[in-house]
């Protein structure tokens, strides 16, 4: 019978989170298990397919509502059984920091209710260049390159592989 080996003391405190980042995680967490379960719940008003080969609209959003939820309970899972980081030593966030998650959450609600007049494709490629610059990628050249990329590979796979229409947008139709 072979026993695990024992985890040093030095191998614990480089797996210790910061207590601010434990909080966040578990808010986080929560919030998107609420809103996944919310899409669950919207979804369950969607009408069934009478065709044998098509899933239905409700099926992709409760995968997708289901794989969030898992995650979610991975991260709250790990969060709680990580050691807690002493308080003072390491970087603190700063108001720069809480400016940018501002902004993001700015952005991703600009890019929901511009899709709804640009539809997907604009909307989304400006969203994701900006939340790449936000996140510290700025570089002019390769920020478009992959927000347009990135843009259209989602676009083919929801169109073509999916079959699931995106939104054109009000001033294209």
């Amino acid at each position: 019978m072979s026993n695990a080996p024992a985890r040093s003391d030095a191998s614990r405190q480089s797996d210790a989170i910061p207590m601010t980042t434990k909080i966040a995680n578990l808010v986080i967490s929560v919030v998107l298990i609420a809103i996944a379960a919310s899409a669950i719940a919207t979804t369950a008003d969607f009408p069934k397919s009478m065709l044998a080969t098509d899933v239905g609209a409700a099926r992709f959003p409760i995968i997708h509502a289901g794989a969030l939820i898992l995650l979610s309970l991975i991260l709250i899972a790990n969060t709680l059984r990580a050691p807690t980081a002493a308080a003072a030593g390491g970087p603190s966030v700063g108001v720069a920091g809480y400016a940018g998650v501002a902004l993001g959450m700015l952005a991703t609600a600009g890019c929901i209710a511009a899709m709804e007049y640009v539809g997907y494709g604009p909307a989304t490629a400006v969203y994701m260049a900006v939340i790449m610059a936000l996140m510290g990628q700025r570089s002019p050249l390769w920020n478009p390159v992959l927000a347009v990329g990135v843009t259209g590979l989602i676009y083919a796979v929801f169109h073509y592989a999916l079959q699931v229409p995106l939104p054109v947008g009000s001033l294209f139709e």
